[in-house]
């Protein structure tokens, strides 16, 4: 623990640093604009307004943040996460694992999370910004592992838009009482004429996380990470060139059953270098290129008592995207984007379950391209990708070709609304576990079996909604129906395999046939203003369902429907809002599952602004879980032994100077 206390000691001290001789009441220069441009074209300038696409705000980041990605986005309409103790991962819309794509600033980024419940997203939750949740066309840009949708995590280590200040510093201190966490972090800016130097860094540390209606613990939940980063960027308005450095050391233990078996801790590391460009260029159609690259390295160590299944997961991953913007080219044309996407991916596991995560290389090839038009009245956004995928181990190869097609197209057929649909034909290859896997997975208690004979996945989805929106008020009700051609499932058979005196379930790799349907609201209702104080109500949920269409059996693994109802208070130097959140009752099982019980959280959170002589910021102050309820994730792993945390109150307080 001593060599995180110089980053520790360092962003504590910051709060007296006089950096600046006057402070300016600002959010923060270091979130992105309102409309971050990782997909060269969106749909639409709101980006909440279009075919369930979110964007997770600061305040929204700050109010939810955690230490997993899954869990901050869990209560959102159409997203949700499973996971073990402090590893959750986002699930969108029933998707699961390699399906969603996670980003940092639209590049990728490497980690493990998709192979397995027991792995953490590879990025720190006390340096994210803003979180876009992208679904449609867009996600073209991204590759066969976009298939559900794309989570992009934003920092802010290049700066694709010129900084509004010289110099800048942010600084954050929190603290929650579940499990005694202390996490801060510290961001700083510094620009001469076009050039802008940025750094941050963050540390947490916490215990295992306290369970509701107990006096106890959970069982092996404590968790620590240290992250650094540093970026240069060149932007003289038109142009920008930038790249960006950053480190994520961390450790956390894996919830568990009381046997010396089940007490398993992770020590991720993920090193990160980015580079981005934009130029303008006047290339008879062409007027932008852009060139991204990223090398990207992961590794962690499984111990158990540090001296049995001592494991080694890696992945390394090395990206180039390029791609040109045009003018329009025909009539009714607006814009567009086509590109050449390259990924290199070296991922596997060394020890004991070398057979469940094979040592896989992956090179895949991709070409795609976006259009927008306008038609009369109607929004259009068409798209196309094809790419070819190959993954190869020391004793197999196999070879895929996906290609996909996605198109939306909205209209305001009446005042305040937006009406939009969408329908996307996409494939997605399988991954290595799905194709190789032949051996036990300690942590989840699962022999995975791989399946040699797997062909790529291909969803066909409709997606209809309108969007009311009027000053404060909101109202978005969007529903889908997927049908998935080969869908790639993980299902139990029933039996169990013996593993060191263990039984493990065995876990069997097939396709067959599948539906997912569902239901999105979102509702945010002005009721009346109250002196300087805007009092609204917020009402959002979803109803999801998957099934094998020959059956009309569940699927495994799709998460429980939700709902969400609160108030909120909204001024100009103070937000606060009370919700309640009931997860219903899991009954519509996939194979060999249990039923898992609904639960419910009552959550407070409030932000206060203040300004003082050189510094601005903001003060918040989050209860989770008031009813001390006791709640778990839709998940056999472990679900007997492992709860949601239970009730938590958190203060934070966001100083810039």
């Amino acid at each position: 623990m001593n060599k995180y206390f110089p980053a520790f000691l360092l962003s504590i001290t910051s709060f007296s640093f006089p950096f600046f001789p006057y402070a300016q009441s600002i959010d923060s220069i270091f979130t992105a604009p309102e409309v971050f441009i990782t997909s060269k074209i969106k749909p639409t300038k709101d980006f909440e307004g279009d075919r369930g696409n979110i964007l997770f705000n600061t305040g929204d980041v700050e109010k939810k943040r955690q230490y997993s990605i899954g869990g901050m986005l869990r209560d959102l309409p159409g997203m949700s996460s499973q996971g073990l103790g402090n590893a959750t991962r986002p699930i969108i819309r029933g998707m699961t694992n390699s399906r969603v794509k996670i980003l940092q600033n639209s590049s990728s980024l490497s980690d493990v999370s998709e192979f397995g419940e027991d792995h953490i997203v590879g990025y720190d939750p006390m340096l994210i910004d803003k979180i876009e949740i992208i679904k449609g066309p867009a996600t073209l840009l991204y590759g066969n592992n976009a298939f559900a949708g794309v989570v992009n995590i934003i920092n802010p280590l290049i700066s694709q838009d010129k900084p509004l200040f010289e110099q800048k510093i942010e600084t954050n201190f929190g603290y929650s009482t579940s499990g005694g966490e202390v996490k801060t972090a510290l961001k700083a800016l510094k620009s001469v004429d076009n050039f802008s130097m940025r750094g941050m860094g963050s540390f947490l540390s916490s215990g295992s996380y306290n369970l509701a209606n107990s006096s106890t613990n959970q069982l092996n939940s404590a968790k620590n990470n240290f992250t650094v980063g540093l970026g240069l960027t060149y932007n003289d308005g038109n142009n920008f060139f930038g790249v960006s450095v950053d480190k994520l050391e961390a450790e956390y233990s894996l919830p568990g059953g009381e046997g010396v078996e089940n007490r398993t801790s992770i020590n991720p590391t993920r090193n990160l270098v980015n580079f981005k460009s934009g130029l303008a260029v006047d290339w008879n159609i062409f007027n932008k290129l852009s060139i991204d690259g990223t090398i990207s390295e992961y590794n962690h160590a499984e111990r158990v008592l540090m001296d049995k299944h001592n494991i080694e997961f890696f992945n390394d991953t090395y990206e180039i995207k390029t791609s040109l913007n045009h003018n329009p080219l025909i009539n009714n044309n607006v814009d567009g984007v086509v590109g050449f996407h390259y990924q290199n991916l070296n991922q596997g596991a060394r020890g004991d379950e070398e057979s469940h995560l094979t040592t896989t290389k992956t090179n895949s090839f991709g070409l795609f391209v976006l259009e927008k038009f306008n038609v009369n009245s109607f929004e259009i956004d068409i798209g196309g990708r094809l790419e070819s995928v190959n993954l190869k181990t020391l004793s197999q190869e196999k070879g895929f070709f996906a290609s996909s097609f996605s198109s939306s197209v909205k209209n305001q057929f009446f005042e305040n609304n937006t009406s939009f649909a969408g329908f996307d034909i996409t494939q997605r290859a399988p991954n290595p576990v799905e194709l190789f896997a032949n051996g036990a997975h300690h942590a989840v208690e699962n022999f995975e079996n791989g399946e040699l004979n797997l062909n790529v996945e291909t969803s066909y989805n409709f997606s209809l909604g309108n969007v009311y929106k009027k000053e404060q008020s909101k109202f978005h009700l969007e529903t889908y129906f997927n049908y998935i051609n080969d869908f790639i499932a993980a299902d139990r058979d029933g039996s169990t395999v013996s593993v060191e005196g263990e039984d493990f379930n065995n876990v069997v790799h097939k396709q067959y046939n599948a539906m997912f349907t569902g239901v999105e609201l979102m509702v945010d209702y002005q009721l009346i203003d109250f002196k300087d104080y805007q009092i609204l109500t917020n009402f959002s949920g979803d109803i999801i369902k998957g099934y094998k269409t020959s059956t009309d059996k569940a699927i495994t693994r799709v998460p429980q429907s939700k709902l969400n109802f609160g108030f909120q208070l909204m001024g100009d130097t103070l937000d606060s809002s009370i919700t309640y959140n009931h997860y219903f009752t899991k009954g519509f099982l996939g194979p060999h599952q249990t039923r898992t019980g609904g639960h419910s959280r009552l959550d407070f959170d409030l932000t206060k602004d203040f300004s003082l002589p050189n510094i601005d910021g903001h003060f918040i102050f989050t209860a989770i879980n008031l009813l001390d309820t006791v709640g778990r994730d839709h998940l056999e792993s472990k679900k007997d032994s492992v709860q949601l945390p239970g009730r938590n109150f958190n203060v934070t307080m966001k100083v810039f100077y």
